[in-house]
């Protein structure tokens, strides 16, 4: 899968094939060359999923404030960084 096919695939269809790579990765039955061309595909996959979450979580955070339910807290602050904090 090139660059710019993985930058307009769906979140679900991303993941599923991330447990494509990982299951053929894991049956060991590859050469070294065909490895790590799924392992390179993987982590660019990987990289896109924690992309589009972080959006997803910006846009949950945005809902929220829009709508006086966002707690801002320790937590919060934690798991995602201050994020929505300085928007």
């Amino acid at each position: 899968m090139c660059g710019d096919a993985q930058n307009n695939i769906k979140f679900e269809d991303a993941m599923k094939r991330l447990e494509e790579i990982v299951k053929s990765l894991e049956e060991g039955n590859l050469s070294l060359d065909e490895a790590i061309d799924l392992y390179e595909e993987g982590i660019r996959l990987s990289k896109l999923c924690n992309e589009i979450l972080r959006s997803v979580e910006k846009r949950v955070v945005l809902i929220e404030k829009l709508n006086g339910e966002y707690v801002e807290d320790d937590i919060t602050n934690d798991i995602y960084g201050g994020l929505g904090q300085k928007e």
